[in-house]
């Protein structure tokens, strides 16, 4: 018996036994060391205006801001450099017509390189505020720019673009097709390009989108303000010309435009009627930027020679120092239209004398 009860003392040590054995000892977590004081808070540092704008834009997810139109501080500075579009003006340049075939539709509907582009440009063109023109207008009458004292030279000048529209003129016979057709032109056949007409012939181009832009562009041309511009293109009708240009894209003031074509032309002549032109497409943001046509609703005012490249430019309201430059302008180009091409004087020359002018003042 005594035997019998010292093995289940035996089983039980060894199992006590086995157990400790398959334990494991794992050595303690050492403490963790004790974490450093903060830093002392640097001491605020004023930087000067400049260096914190250029630094702010130096941040990732900022984008740098330039001076535009609408700034409080906006001073409208004279015209340093030539504008206009890289290249001369063809006919036909701008009818924006879509010309494509229906499988050219479909293609590039379904291209997606497309798509994006298309996506950007209405984007671009949503995120515009609508009242954004009119908004500016309460700086400095909507200004952006004061016109060039002196005219661009013409080795250097840029080129005006092509504006396809419908003249004023109400008997303009209808141009047709190589089939013998109605012209599919977006005006029934009645539409006409700008170059044309504008070739040849020193031109004093205004563009006007509204009765503000109007208002402001008569500081310019009209003759209570300016008798010295008329009496200059009546003296020299044969190369030298008045070129009006009506923008409007909206459907709805096209059609207001349309009805009031009898006022128009009453206060034109017959000859006059067909250099007014009404354009309702085909002028898109590029072409708008590269003439300085940035708000719609001020008036603009150009000079451009017989090779349709623009030499002097102004915009909103009128200062008579920019009336003066104007008129002596177009007197210097129509002398240039009358020489000979062979004949004219170096551009070298004439930054000499330019130089000479101001030398003298």
């Amino acid at each position: 018996m005594a035997v019998q009860e010292s093995l289940p003392c035996l089983r039980s040590q060894a199992l006590a036994r086995s157990r400790s054995r398959s334990r494991r000892c794992y050595a303690s977590m050492p403490p963790s060391p004790p974490s450093p004081p903060p830093p002392p808070p640097r001491p605020y540092q004023t930087a000067p205006p400049l260096a914190a704008r250029i630094a702010a834009d130096a941040q990732p997810g900022f984008r740098k801001r330039s001076k535009s139109d609408d700034d409080e501080e906006h001073i409208p500075r004279p015209l340093t450099r030539p504008i206009g579009m890289p290249n001369p003006p063809q006919p036909g340049q701008n009818m924006g017509l879509d010309h494509r075939t229906l499988r050219e539709r479909r293609d590039d509907f379904v291209d997606f390189t497309k798509h994006m582009e298309r996506r950007a440009a209405m984007t671009k063109q949503i995120s515009k505020p609508y009242f954004r023109d009119w908004s500016n207008l309460r700086f400095h009458r909507g200004k952006i720019f004061k016109s060039n004292e002196r005219l661009f030279r013409a080795d250097v000048s840029l080129w005006f673009p092509n504006f396809f529209g419908k003249t004023l003129r109400k008997d303009a016979a209808r141009l047709l097709d190589q089939a013998g057709g109605r012209r599919n032109d977006g005006y029934q056949g009645l539409g006409r390009d700008t170059c044309e007409l504008m070739e040849g012939k020193v031109s004093v181009v205004s563009i006007v989108s509204g009765t503000w832009a109007q208002e402001q562009v008569d500081t310019f041309v009209h003759e209570k303000h300016n008798p010295e511009l008329h009496q200059v293109l009546r003296e020299n009708r044969d190369v030298a010309q008045r070129v009006w240009i009506n923008l409007e894209d909206n459907t709805l003031r096209w059609w207001v435009l349309q009805a009031f074509r009898a006022n128009l032309r009453s206060q034109l002549s017959q000859d006059e009627q067909e250099r007014y032109f009404m354009v309702r497409r085909g002028v898109d943001d590029v072409m708008k930027e590269s003439i300085g046509l940035l708000n719609e609703k001020v008036g603009y005012v150009y000079l451009v020679d017989a090779d349709c490249k623009i030499r002097w430019a102004g915009s909103a309201d009128a200062e008579s120092v920019e009336r003066e430059s104007m008129i002596k302008g177009l007197r210097k180009l129509i002398q240039e239209a009358r020489t000979p091409r062979g004949k004219r004087t170096d551009s070298v020359l004439q930054l000499e004398d330019a130089a000479a002018d101001s030398l003298e003042v």
